[in-house]
């Protein structure tokens, strides 16, 4: 049967008006048709009475749009910010308020009992907020004042609120990083929908056994023992449905092998303390075939067996996994897991600090999926052979720092790994020249520090291609230019492009002449050549380096005077550290660089690096004087201009530095009178004006400094840096001189006599026959 186009045009015409009709009907039968429903008044309340609470007693000024007419959210709680509504109910059904007190000096006080006005809430975040507990229902109302607040706080033990057990629609429960205490409710037991737990970093007592163990429902839970020491509850093998397992902070025993044997789900699990001990042996996971993550640290008291029994094989397939500060395999004479083979999807392994004592193992270079891979601080030996070509074209980090690895590296390891950005092989026993395949690719962070490395730096590290953020090539013996003034890039100035700002090439042999120029690194932030042979006058280009916060050429042959413009250092100028944009955005992964500070060399690491703000051209040849426009530089923690010859006076503006922490003037033919506003530098703990020409009051109040002649003693100083003036000595100068004269003169006397008289009995017989004459009568 063929139907014409006409009868067709009929059937439709009558078809889809029917059907939107019964659209239509159906949105009618809703009874609010395209209406957004605005929240409960009960439920606005409730989180108005919250709000309340969080700002009390200090009447703070947290959550300013909730209940504030004025803005664009007006009075409709559901588009108040963190909180989430149904859309057909109007009641709330999600708060999340993580972070949102994070930078708050004070802790929170929510009243959480107001919670039990939202019944409908399936998701509860607030964590990372200082929270120390709820308070009591309706007690904040009976107190105005904050003074008249304090007491009855003090008393209040800030545990969860069993109140929050009534919330019988959670699914989604997030309390971690606060300051709760006491025990977790046992009615957490009762909650039937709960898929998500975190009560991490906290500061729980007890056992989490009655009230975790019984939450069937749970797939991700989060738990951590902070206020004393605990064990891990077996019980936790229950929890059937399980995906992600984190445990950590205080925990204390074994880890009970049973707990996974039901855990079949599980595809994460991370168990991180320094307190743990036993063996765990890793075929307790050899039935888990969905296990994709496994992250566990420990204190050296745990062992991880990975060798026993000899027959198990593994069903899972991991993509992660990091071992830390465990001993590995100790009955297996401390062997690399062998089960590493069988695992052809792994993506990121750590094996840190596990005792390991084997060979370097180069198949694993052949894992086409390995990106990052991190065995540093272990005893690994062997060379650095490359097996197979562009196999691991897919790593992106590769740190075997601190093992025992030596000969050369290979020429072409660059090629071997196209993507590689973090290169770590420091403290080892490599040697030979550095490989100029390293710069031909996308390296961003590169350290070859501690080793014997030679010859000159590949010119790659100067050219346009590179990326490079961060070198290190300190404690080698390498010699030749580092920055040479023909630089094209990034060690030359080429607009917004610049991407190198950490240099550390410390006690090598490099030759610059700063005097011919140094090549303006504008994003520059720490730049360390102690001890190498840079000669020269300090360059103006530094004043250009407005981000630079450290700079060490202590050790080195430079000349000339110290710059008047240090003060166009805008990270000098103020104790506020201004952000560098090379630093947000590329930011290399936990930076370190050895300074010297308070007669100390300490390792910088990352934020603390940043914040360090330090100027050391200490032990060369500066002559001139002190520039007025030192004291311009406020932000600067450590000064060391010592072993110069540096004359003129201290600057009086010295005194403006008021965040100064560290500064070395000996060694010097400084003159004339210690300025007296030195007094205020009430930071300063290491100071030495020792040997110049100095007079006047020795500024001596400063509650950091101690030794002679401060009144305070070095030996309560619990960081054993021994920190002291080192002033006196400008005062007995001459008394020391005089000494030094005596003493030597009496020792030159001595020696003459001595020695005279052994050359005279020797050479002479008569004398010798006498001597001996003298002797028998005797």
């Amino acid at each position: 049967m063929i139907s014409s186009p006409a009868g067709g045009a009929r059937t439709l015409r009558y078809i889809v008006p029917g059907r939107l009709i019964l659209v239509l009907v159906i949105i009618a039968s809703s009874g609010r048709g395209w209406e957004v429903m605005c929240c409960h008044d009960e439920e606005r309340k409730a989180l108005l009475e919250i709000k309340t609470s969080i700002n009390f007693p200090n009447k703070g000024l947290a959550l300013p749009d909730w209940g504030n007419s004025t803005t664009e959210v007006g009075e409709d709680c559901c588009q108040w910010p963190g909180i989430t509504c149904d859309f057909n109910t109007g009641h709330v059904v999600e708060i999340d308020l993580y972070s949102e007190r994070s930078s708050a000096k004070e802790t929170w006080s929510p009243n959480l009992t107001m919670l039990a006005e939202l019944g409908q809430l399936k998701k509860l975040n607030l964590g990372l907020n200082k929270m120390n507990g709820g308070i009591p229902e309706g007690s904040y109302l009976q107190l105005e004042e904050p003074e008249a607040s304090r007491p009855f706080l003090e008393h209040i033990e800030w545990s969860i609120p069993s109140c929050l057990c009534s919330l019988r629609s959670l699914t989604e429960l997030d309390l971690s990083y606060n300051e709760l205490q006491g025990d977790i409710p046992s009615c957490f037991g009762s909650f039937q929908s709960l898929a998500i737990l975190n009560l991490f970093s906290n500061q729980f007592e007890g056992n989490y056994s009655s009230s975790m163990c019984s939450i069937e429902s749970l797939t991700e839970l989060h738990l951590s023992y902070d206020a004393c020491p605990g064990n891990i509850p077996a019980c936790l093998g229950n929890l059937q449905k399980l995906k992600y397992l984190q445990l950590g902070n205080r925990l204390n025993g074994s880890i009970p092998s049973s707990m996974f044997h039901n855990l079949t789900e599980l595809t994460t699990l991370q168990i991180n303390s320094d307190q743990l001990e036993g063996t765990l042996k890793f075929s307790v996971f050899a039935n888990l075939s969905k296990l994709k993550e496994v992250d566990i640290s420990s204190g050296r008291g745990l062992e991880i067996d990975t060798e026993a029994p000899i027959s198990w094989h593994p069903s899972f397939q991991l993509s992660d996994l990091s071992i830390r500060d465990c001993v590995v395999n100790k009955r297996s004479n401390k062997r690399l897991p062998t089960f590493l083979w069988t695992q052809k999807t792994l993506e990121t392994l750590i094996l840190m600090g596990t005792s390991i004592t084997d060979t370097l193992p180069i198949g694993l270079f052949c894992n086409s999926s390995l990106s990052s891979l991190d065995l540093r601080s272990n005893n690994i030996s062997g060379l650095f052979v490359l097996p197979c070509h562009n196999a691991s074209k897919n790593a992106f980090e590769i740190n075997l720092s601190d093992n025992h690895l030596y000969g050369p590296l290979p020429k072409s390891i660059g090629l071997f790994f196209p993507k590689l950005n973090i290169f770590r092989i420091a403290r080892n026993e490599l040697e030979g020249p550095i490989p100029s395949s390293l710069t031909d690719r996308e390296l961003n962070l590169l350290d070859l520090s501690d080793n014997h490395f030679s010859g000159k730096l590949p010119l790659g590290f100067t050219r346009n291609q590179t990326i490079l953020s961060y070198v290190n090539v300190s404690y080698n013996q390498l010699q030749g230019e580092l920055l040479p003034a023909d630089a094209y890039m990034p060690l030359l100035q080429l607009a917004n492009s610049s991407l190198l700002f950490i240099i550390d090439a410390g006690y090598n042999h490099f030759i610059e002449n700063f005097s011919q120029a140094l090549p303006l690194l504008p994003y520059m932030i720490v730049l360390s050549l102690p001890e190498n042979r840079v000669q020269g006058y300090i360059p103006r280009t530094l004043c250009q380096m407005r981000y630079l916060r450290s700079l060490d050429l202590s050790g080195n042959n430079l000349s000339g005077v110290i710059p008047p413009c240090l003060h166009n250092i805008s990270s000098w100028t103020s104790n506020i550290p201004r952000d560098s944009p090379i630093w947000i955005d590329s930011g290399p992964a936990d930076p370190t660089v050895l300074l010297t500070s308070k007669n100390l060399a300490r390792p910088f690491k990352a934020d603390i690096l940043y914040r360090m703000t330090l100027l050391d051209i200490s032990l060369n040849k500066i002559h001139g004087v002190i520039p007025g426009e030192i004291g311009k530089l406020k932000g600067l923690r450590s000064l060391n201009l010592s072993n110069n010859q540096i004359q003129g006076f201290i600057p009086v503006s010295i005194a403006d530095m008021n965040i100064l922490e560290s500064l070395d003037l000996s060694r010097n033919r400084l003159s004339g009178i210690i300025p007296e506003g030195m007094v205020h530098l009430n930071s300063l703990a290491t100071l030495s004006l020792a040997f110049n020409n100095l007079s006047g009051i020795i500024p001596n109040r400063n509650p950091g400094l101690c030794g002679i002649p401060v009144e305070k003693s070095c030996s309560s100083n619990n960081d054993g840096s021994n920190v002291t003036t080192d002033i006196g000595k400008n005062e007995e100068n001459s008394k020391s001189l005089e000494d030094i004269l005596f003493y030597s003169f009496c020792i030159v006397t001595f020696n003459l006599g001595f020695w005279g008289f052994l050359a005279g009995i020797f050479f002479n017989f008569g004398w010798r026959m006498m001597y001996f004459k003298i002797i028998d009568e005797l």
